[in-house]
């Protein structure tokens, strides 16, 4: 038999055969052909071999992985048969035994993936790095119709559809668009080169859910190598931008967990193994109810059982002096030597995950209002007109926009990526960017560039105003800015250190003058919103030069 393409002619029925064509080596990346029942490697410096057991790829170099294909093809016989055996009574008890640990975020955070997922594309590609067992909760999303999902482990099972050491992903770059990773990255004896090769495989705006043990004693025996603390665990996705994070099953599962284990240490025969961590479970299993009300606290963080992280893909890595700036436990205060600003989308992040956004809504929009209303009037109200919000959040001026009836088009762009996402989670019809400000040019020239509190967190103000003037505006066109992080406005003074992120503090002039400096012409500053006790809002009004003829 000849050599064959790896996405045709493959009894693989499990996986399509467009995911098929896009499977590598993962000893060098090269294409995968098919030779007799096994994989081979394309590349003549390689030319590895891999199996197809039970219509199933093993893709495991030998050389890297603690397991060899034969090793996992025994175990598969193995398991089989242990899922065969096992004696009625033993059943029955593990059936009546109830269970110690509960995932309190499950529901929640598959319902939240979901939403994220629709604005992926029409048929997102998912895959599951240890798909051998169900993840609590997970299963709700991955049942939503059209996506395309392949569930790996290293080893294989009713459910495996590839067998893979995470380390070494036998796929293409940016082959999907989600994995999820539930209790995976302990039993990666290199988890850090693992969370590598998930971004490698993520497309540019990919995302990745993953749940990791943090207060939880040894299980799989050799197999497992790591916990993780909450700040650890952002720390192993370090190039990916925070959506969220927390902790999944809080200190009442720890506690049960740790009262299972200090029993089970006392058996001294086969028969206590299994009396002992029994008895425990009967009488600690009611703690995993105290999470419902603890898992948010800062100290329940501090003593979860297991931890979250909900990211996407970025090019751009978290420093550790932003990654301990960004510490949410209550062990005390981080040494001031060691503080650092955290990066201002990820602070956007959590508060579109809070629902605090919707209190930004409120707080910004009669400003907001006043200052549309002067920008409108000076294009001229009945004029078609283009737009652009710059720190659009989750998009309620692209909205407001939208609906004016002489908009023609308006696209929103934001740094933050959970803002981004809820976006488009509560308007898929929009259009909405991640990006950052100072990097991103819009495809065309616009009529009118709005920006609300998004000025004083970039280090330079100025650079992004003379981008908006020569690359975003069409000659002609006018741009409005508000800022309530002002000099004048002596309450917001507290807020960089309050929040943890850097922000520029200008007085109006220097403002005022930034503009100038930028090329913008017919400068107006006001104060929206203003009232008693109340400076308002710096509002500021101006127009890029018209061409020269």
């Amino acid at each position: 038999m000849g050599a064959t393409p790896a996405g045709r002619g493959l009894g693989v029925s499990r996986i399509s055969a467009v995911l098929m064509a896009r499977l590598r080596c993962p000893a060098c990346r090269a294409p995968l052909t098919l030779r007799e029942s096994e994989l081979a490697c394309t590349a003549e410096a390689c030319r590895a071999r891999y199996p197809v057991v039970d219509g199933i790829p093993v893709l495991v170099d030998d050389r890297c992985s603690v397991l060899r294909a034969v090793d996992i093809a025994a175990e598969l016989g193995a398991r089989d048969r242990s899922a065969r055996g096992g004696s009625p009574l033993g059943r029955l008890v593990r059936a009546l035994t109830p269970s110690i640990s509960k995932n309190v975020r499950a529901a929640a955070n598959a319902g939240r993936l979901t939403s994220l997922l629709r604005g992926q594309g029409a048929s997102p590609r998912v895959l599951v790095l240890g798909g051998l067992a169900p993840g609590e909760g997970i299963d709700t999303l991955l049942s939503v119709p059209g996506m395309e999902i392949v569930r790996t482990d290293i080893v294989p099972g009713p459910r495996t559809m590839l067998v893979c050491d995470p380390q070494d992903l036998p796929f293409d770059d940016g082959t999907f668009d989600l994995v999820i990773a539930q209790a995976v990255f302990q039993h990666v004896p290199d988890p850090w080169r693992s969370a590598e090769e998930v971004h490698r495989v993520l497309d540019a705006r990919g995302l990745i859910y993953a749940e990791t043990p943090f207060m939880q004693q040894v299980h799989e025996g050799p197999r497992d190598f790591h916990r993780f603390t909450h700040l650890g665990h952002r720390r192993l996705f370090r190039r990916f931008e925070e959506m969220d994070s927390g902790a999944v099953s809080g200190p009442g599962v720890a506690v049960a967990w740790a009262w299972r284990h200090f029993l089970w240490s006392f058996a001294s025969s086969r028969l206590m193994g299994v009396v002992l961590p029994t008895f425990a479970s009967f009488t600690s299993f009611f703690l995993k109810a105290f999470d419902r009300r603890l898992i948010g606290r800062p100290r329940a963080l501090d003593a979860a059982a297991s931890v979250y992280f909900l990211g996407r893909r970025s090019e751009t890595s978290l420093s550790d002096r932003e990654l301990v700036a960004g510490y949410r436990g209550a062990e005390g205060e981080v040494d001031s030597a060691a503080r650092a600003p955290r990066p201002a989308s990820e602070v956007f992040s959590r508060w579109a995950a809070g629902g605090w956004d919707a209190e930004m809504e409120r707080n910004h929009e009669r400003a907001v209002e006043e200052m549309l209303a002067a920008a409108l009037a000076a294009l001229g109200e009945a004029r078609p007109f283009t737009a652009i919000d710059a720190g659009c959040g989750t998009g309620w001026v692209v909205r407001r926009l939208r609906a004016h009836p002489s908009c023609r088009a308006v696209t929103g762009v934001d740094a933050s990526a959970g803002m981004i996402a809820k976006a488009r989670s509560i308007d898929p019809e929009g259009d909405y960017r991640l990006a950052d400000l100072l990097d991103w040019t819009p495809s065309g020239p616009v009529d009118l560039v709005h920006s609300m509190e998004v000025l004083f967190f970039l280090e330079e103000p100025a650079v992004l105003l003379r981008r908006i003037r020569a690359e975003w505006l069409r000659p002609g066109g006018w741009a409005v800015f508000g800022v309530d992080h002002y000099a004048e406005n002596t309450a917001s003074l507290a807020w960089p250190s309050g929040i943890g992120v850097r922000m520029t503090t200008w007085p109006e002039a220097r403002w005022r003058a930034a503009l100038h400096e930028a090329g913008f012409v017919d400068v107006r500053v006001w104060r929206a919103a203003a009232a008693p006790g109340a400076p308002g809002t710096l509002a500021m009004l101006a127009r890029a030069p018209e061409a020269r003829a």
